[in-house]
């Protein structure tokens, strides 16, 4: 593991901060955090509903009651993760050993929760109770650190950027991997045998992720960390939260996470169902992935002059429109060939715009960390980015209660033909209940942050430093 660079009572250049750009390979090791995070996220979104209903024949109205209280356990145990990392630095450096001190064990985890080891029912509800507990924890906790990495590493507005387009495109290609991959590979893995299909497939996705943590590790360098003899880290807590909820960026920036994860998670959850039992086709989830690509990967690429041309707020307030426009239309949408037609090219048109949008959100965070500091002067990044954390992990866990729950309460059978009022309530889920959600996101209109202004803020940041002797 490489010693990261440090400010240690030396001055950092304000040239630095317009100059220095990261290389190709540590802006893809911090990017491939997407790839990994999605993994899981995917697996548990998509999948993991449909595992302890339809394999481990777990009622759904327990796996409601189990997703909504460990992730309202995560919700609260990232802000205090965030303050333990805020408050703690190891030899290698502040944020980016967590690559490997959470990653391994999220993998390990992540196998274990799909692995069946045939147990008796009540044995089974235990098993799945603390292992999904654990992973679920090691999944939220992780956002924390992740996220305080990049404005650790680089000031420049266009390496952000381009480590939020690298981002997403690794994020498209987890997604990809799992959506359009992950029933086609459980069922050959499985042979057969769908439990032991999901067992080896994230056995697989475990390894991948050690390996990716030890590449991290070894390849990402922390640049603008201070470090001083002073325990400049050791914040009350009161004041760190002061410092947060005083920055309008901020809170814009947490309430649109916890509308656009709210939102995808519904959608994520019913969607197998809803392939399954209004379309008829199962596989109708790797199709729409693939196809879904291409209009997202064009998206991801023209995001970057597009953004330098009209901005990161109006950029993201069309992407947001299109949403709200396009998700609707799944309540009209026939059950025929014509209707997955349809269904393909309005989420074509979706994914568009949501790929010019995404690489941009990437850099907001990091902008509304950087004022935070600016404005309070102290570097509380990782508490920021573990409230981002806490955002996400509440968010999925009402996501998940949701999903769950609603299938219960629309009367949903696994295995068997639904009835019309339950293909109906499929169809809310899917589209117009993530939709309403939405339009929360449209908080974004109060983002003020400007890449010049950014830019400005960089460089005070940087004569700050300076004067650190």
């Amino acid at each position: 593991m490489q010693n990261p660079e440090v400010v240690q009572n030396q001055t950092v250049s304000i040239n630095q901060v317009q100059e220095k750009k990261l290389t190709f390979r540590e802006k893809i090791a911090i990017a491939s955090a997407g790839f990994t995070g999605t993994i899981h996220g995917q697996m548990i979104t998509l999948f993991l509903l449909f595992f302890y209903t339809d394999i481990l024949k777990v009622n759904p109205a327990y796996v409601a009651g189990l997703f909504l209280v460990a992730r309202i356990i995560d919700a609260a145990l990232v802000p205090v993760f965030g303050v333990f990392v805020t408050k703690v630095s190891t030899p290698w450096g502040k944020f980016v050993p967590w690559y490997m001190i959470l990653g391994i064990p999220t993998a390990i985890f992540g196998w274990l929760t799909f692995t069946d080891f045939n147990l008796g029912p009540t044995a089974t509800l235990v098993y799945i109770s603390i292992t999904y507990m654990v992973y679920s924890i090691l999944t939220a906790v992780e956002q924390g650190p992740y996220a305080a990495v990049s404005p650790a590493v680089t000031k420049r507005v266009d390496d952000r950027i381009a480590i939020g387009q690298l981002n997403y495109f690794c994020t498209m290609v987890g997604a990809l991997t799992i959506s359009a991959g992950a029933v086609p590979l459980y069922k050959a893995l499985g042979a057969g045998n769908d439990a032991k299909g999901f067992s080896i497939l994230m056995g697989i996705v475990a390894l991948i992720g050690i390996l990716i943590s030890i590449f991290q590790v070894t390849t990402v360098k922390e640049r603008y960390v201070v470090k001083t003899d002073k325990k400049v880290y050791n914040y009350p807590i009161k004041a760190m939260l002061k410092a947060v909820f005083t920055n309008k960026a901020a809170i814009i920036i947490y309430v649109y996470i916890l509308a656009i994860n709210l939102a995808n998670g519904i959608r994520g959850g019913i969607q197998l169902h809803f392939f399954k039992y209004y379309f008829n086709n199962e596989g109708l989830m790797s199709i729409m992935a693939i196809v879904l690509l291409v209009p997202t990967l064009i998206g991801v690429i023209i995001s970057a002059p597009i953004t330098k041309r009209f901005g990161i707020k109006a950029t993201i307030l069309t992407s947001v429109i299109m949403a709200v426009v396009t998700g609707p239309v799944v309540l009209f949408v026939p059950s025929t060939s014509t209707g997955i037609i349809i269904y393909v090219v309005v989420g074509a048109i979706g994914a568009l715009f949501s790929g010019i949008a995404a690489a941009v959100q990437a850099a907001m965070m990091p902008a509304a960390m950087d004022y935070t500091e600016w404005k309070s002067g102290m570097n509380v990044n990782a508490f920021m980015g573990s409230l981002q954390g806490f955002m996400q992990t509440f968010s999925t866990a009402l996501a998940g209660a949701i999903a769950a729950g609603a299938l219960a309460l629309i009367g949903y059978i696994p295995g068997v033909e639904q009835s019309n009022e339950t293909i109906f309530g499929l169809k809310i889920m899917m589209g117009v209940l993530p939709t309403i959600i939405l339009l929360f996101t449209a908080s974004v209109a109060w983002f003020d942050l400007t890449e010049e202004k950014q830019t400005k803020i960089a460089k005070e940041l940087a004569e700050r430093r300076e004067n650190t002797e």
